[in-house]
């Protein structure tokens, strides 16, 4: 019996890069939120930009690292009871992508979404940034 692509994704791990998960860190210390919260509007706030960039990575970021790996979520943890509607944004976003893509294209989105919400942070609190993400979406 072949697993769906919801299957697959529920049951997998997600890693993002060393850069990635320091930028992660950073913001879930400012705001006082899970890792996990951050990454699902990370996600969401990226598919909201359009399709990833062939080849696209995340800049290089300047500083100590505060760690040295890359942070790991699985698949469950990162798209709860979601999965479907992150699925449905990503097919309406990535218009060509496979499914062979969808784990790679969910990654590439996390990365870049919290490179973008980072730049986009402006010192303000959690509930005012996604105050003022709400203003910039219309």
């Amino acid at each position: 019996m072949t697993k769906s692509v919801q299957q697959t994704l529920l049951g997998t791990t997600l890693t993002s890069s060393v850069t990635t998960h320091n930028r992660l860190k950073k913001l879930a210390k400012v705001f006082g939120t899970s890792e996990d919260l951050i990454s699902r509007l990370a996600i969401s706030y990226s598919l909201q930009q359009g399709p990833l960039p062939k080849a696209w990575e995340p800049t290089h970021l300047e500083g100590a690292m505060e760690v040295l790996t890359g942070k790991s979520i699985r698949g469950k943890t990162m798209f709860k009871d979601d999965l479907a509607l992150f699925l449905v944004m990503l097919a309406h976003n990535e218009p060509q992508a496979s499914i062979e893509d969808v784990r790679e294209l969910f990654i590439g989105h996390w990365e870049r979404g919290i490179e973008s919400l980072l730049q986009f942070h402006q010192g303000e609190d959690w509930v005012q940034l996604l105050n003022r993400l709400m203003q910039t979406s219309d």
